[in-house]
């Protein structure tokens, strides 16, 4: 039996998962579907591929994200930051050293692990359809493809949320609509313009009433903004409508540094999002040994919060770690993945949490009906929490470690009893924040006036 280890997807899942095992000792391949990505790091950086449509939309790398990197793959990290990546901390006053994020776009991070797999000689093939796992006597035995069968001892599914394979050999947990729908744009800063700040590490975040709009920071001068609605919100529609999404980004103040003339220019066009659900998969009973589902072809979240590749990374170090030096590597690679599920299950559920209430909230505020008892049963709000820390730094620092994914939760009972007793204190206080605009106003954006 071969004893190569076949690597399906060169996301950000499958180069970190093919590079961590790759150095923990196992001979491994990556197979990728869509053609390479450019070797020139500016055009990578750009690039989006069409087996993955979340390219075209922003990426959030957050302090875990960097905390693995920097601990498993340090010259991959370095190599982001010679690049033109950087490092933005999320303040809050006892911030530790892990709470950083990095500002870049997800074609320059796969680029960096790409540019990796090749210093160390891991073969990668473009261009390849998989077709199903080569199964002999219960285990796999290779990876089928249109044209070949590549022997192989495991197989990492690393295709994404809507692989093949892990609908053969995964059974569903939990799918639960997300309750958003999102346009988004790319613009770059004009040479020589210094990057504006932003309010939350590398992005900043606007919570409207019936709406939400974010502003990342990337590499190199690039920067994205989306804009959120609810998918049955047919009011808010024209936000795919180019003129009318500037129209409304000039109503954010927050926003007006970067895309003021003479600033930033637009690079794409607005590309929506629509369909999005929390997915959370496992291992099917009957799957072959060998078979490793991984990524969001386990679980996929609301991109909403950016945690897609930190989960990613962090699953990818859980299987090299369990795997390394292991004798039975398909009985290491079951454990690895249940270990995985495990892991994975707060973090799903909590982003369920998240978009329950945020969905709650945002129907009553279409629908114009009172708010205060919605608003009293939501969760911890983390930007509120960090722009409180003048009146409860502690409580500034649990909503950086939670939005750091250094923390699992936000929402305990003890949190919940000093976030109310914050809420009169913040009624009162001078804003930290300008405010979004109202609802009618991005309705009158929309149409013109």
């Amino acid at each position: 039996m071969s004893d190569r280890t076949a690597v399906v997807g060169a996301g950000i899942a499958g180069l970190s998962t093919a590079l961590l095992l790759s150095r923990a000792g196992l001979r491994t391949e990556v197979h990728e579907r869509d053609p390479a990505a450019p070797d020139h790091p500016a055009e990578a950086a750009a690039h989006t591929r069409a087996g993955a449509p979340q390219s075209r939309h922003p990426h959030i790398f957050l302090g875990l994200f960097r905390r693995q990197l920097r601990e498993h793959l340090p010259d991959v990290h370095d190599d982001l930051l010679r690049h033109g990546a950087e490092e933005v901390p999320l303040q809050s006053p006892g911030a530790g050293p892990d709470q950083v994020m990095i500002a870049a776009r997800r074609g320059l991070v796969e680029w960096a692990l790409s540019r990796a797999l090749d210093r160390d000689g891991v073969p990668r093939r473009h261009g390849v359809t998989v077709r199903d796992l080569e199964v002999a006597d219960g285990a796999v035995c290779g990876l089928r493809t249109d044209d070949a069968v590549h022997p192989a001892r495991l197989v990492v599914d690393a295709c994404g949320s809507r692989s093949q394979l892990a609908r053969r050999y995964t059974t569903t947990v939990a799918d639960v609509e997300c309750g958003k729908v999102y346009n988004s744009r790319f613009y770059q800063l004009a040479e020589g313009v210094p990057r504006p700040p932003t309010r939350y590490g590398s992005v900043t975040v606007v919570d409207g009433l019936g709406f939400g709009a974010a502003l990342f920071s990337h590499d190199n001068g690039s920067f994205s903004v989306d804009v959120g609605r609810l998918p049955e919100d047919g009011d808010l529609g024209d936000l795919r409508d180019t003129r009318a999404f500037e129209r409304v980004l000039a109503l954010f103040p927050d926003f007006r540094p970067w895309l003021r003339p003479g600033a930033g220019t637009p690079v794409s066009e607005v590309v929506p999002m629509a369909g999005l659900r929390n997915v959370l998969r496992a291992l099917s009973p009957d799957a072959p040994r060998g078979y490793v589902p991984l990524g969001d072809a386990l679980c996929v979240t609301d991109p909403t919060f950016g945690r897609g590749a930190s989960l990613a990374l962090a699953q990818a170090v859980i299987l090299s770690q369990a795997l390394a030096g292991a004798e039975d590597l398909p009985r290491a690679a079951l454990r690895a993945t249940r270990d995985t599920e495990a892991w994975l299950r707060p973090w799903f559920d909590d982003v369920v949490a998240q978009d329950t209430a945020r969905t709650t909230l945002w129907r009553a505020a279409v629908a114009d009906e009172p708010l205060e008892a919605v608003l009293a049963q939501l969760p911890p709000n983390p930007f509120m929490l960090l722009d409180a820390a003048p009146h409860d730094p502690e409580l500034a620092d649990a909503a950086g470690r939670y939005v750091s994914m250094l923390d699992t939760t936000l929402d305990t009972p003890d949190l919940r009893q000093r976030v109310a007793r914050l809420v009169p204190v913040l009624m009162t206080a001078a804003p930290a924040a300008a405010p979004p605009p109202s609802r009618s106003e991005v309705l009158k954006a929309l149409a013109g006036d």
